[in-house]
């Protein structure tokens, strides 16, 4: 039986493969929401938001659970988190928003540059 650390790094890692998918698409932003059963996976560029992807159902809880814990939303619609994609560190800005009664989640990632001297 896994534990929760196990359940921890599986979700983690599911969340960093749907970002670098997105951002190797170049997407602004990556939307996460439940069309019947499945968490679905989108790629917004602009005011479009193109179907990407689907979370695995026995990752879901735990993909969730794993970005409101990293993003600090236990009580609060919208927070930061810092990730490394694809070599490069970004911060991903994200924000939970309520979609036809359940949880649906905006994460907007940027870039983060190294400042010049230091």
């Amino acid at each position: 039986m896994p534990d929760s650390t196990d359940n921890s790094a599986r979700s983690f890692h599911e969340l960093l493969r749907v970002l670098e998918e997105a951002v190797r698409a170049g997407a602004h932003s990556v939307g996460l929401e439940y069309k019947g059963r499945d968490l679905m996976v989108f790629h917004n560029f602009g005011n479009t938001g193109l179907g990407a992807s689907r979370i695995p159902q026995e990752l879901q809880q735990d993909v969730i659970a794993e970005l409101v814990n990293r993003a600090g939303l236990s009580r609060k619609s919208r927070g930061k988190m810092q990730v490394r994609l694809l070599g490069k560190d970004y911060e991903a800005v994200v924000e939970e928003y309520d979609s036809f009664g359940e949880s649906a989640f905006t994460i907007t990632l940027k870039e983060r540059k190294k400042q010049a001297g230091g």
